[in-house]
């Protein structure tokens, strides 16, 4: 844990048992013990409800993306997109053969930052759909369209959407196209001293708690 962390996780104090003799003895320690615990109790919650408070909270996020090239393999037939590199992982796992499953820990309502980059190999216009599986089981009316046309073409899919997922449920991106040459690119660094830059992602998520889930989750159309 952070040494920055200066809320101290609290444990209930050990009491004195009662040993015969003076009962002022036993009182007087039974005191400072419990005069200790409260003072680590109203330093804890002072520091979490006090000015930006939220800086002492574990709260479950991630951040996942692909340094490699995703084709569409199959004209017309959908395929998920997968996620070969983590760089924050805390209450959420990358699960399936090829890393397309992100999986919550905790339950709770989450947000999903994703954005992906496209690039078109031919000169036709190209249809292209984006939505959010869970569970395998498509979400109605979570579906993005995008067109994309020119040879050499690249243009970025940004979308931001919040989640209700139970605890071992599992998102993943899903998407397709009418023409095969679309791709979710990658692109290399460079350190030519013309147009030096770090590498650009195929694809990237995020994700961040927001709240518990709702008593009564809500029925997707």
């Amino acid at each position: 844990m952070a040494q920055e962390r200066l809320v101290q996780k609290v444990q209930p104090p050990a009491l004195p048992i009662p040993k015969a003799g003076p009962l002022k003895q036993y009182l007087d320690d039974l005191n400072n013990i419990l005069r200790l615990f409260f003072n680590l109790v109203a330093n804890a919650v002072n520091n979490v409800f006090g000015e930006l408070g939220g800086r002492f909270l574990d709260v479950p996020n991630a951040l996942y993306f692909s340094t490699v090239d995703q084709p569409i393999a199959v004209v017309d037939t959908a395929q998920v997109i997968t996620f070969n590199q983590t760089y924050l992982e805390s209450g959420f796992e990358l699960n399936g053969g090829s890393n397309s499953q992100i999986t919550a820990t905790y339950s709770g309502v989450y947000n999903f930052q994703f954005i992906g980059q496209l690039s078109s190999g031919s000169a036709s216009a190209k249809n292209i759909y984006l939505w959010i599986t869970r569970n395998g089981t498509d979400l109605g009316y979570t579906a993005r369209e995008f067109v994309l046309q020119g040879s050499g073409e690249i243009d970025e899919v940004i979308w931001n959407f919040n989640l209700d997922l139970a605890a071992g449920e599992y998102v993943e991106m899903t998407w397709v196209s009418d023409d095969i040459d679309v791709t979710m690119t990658t692109v290399p660094p460079a350190v030519s001293p013309a147009t030096p830059h770090p590498g650009v992602t195929s694809a990237v998520v995020t994700i961040n708690f927001i709240s518990a889930l709702p008593e009564v989750r809500p029925t997707p159309p």
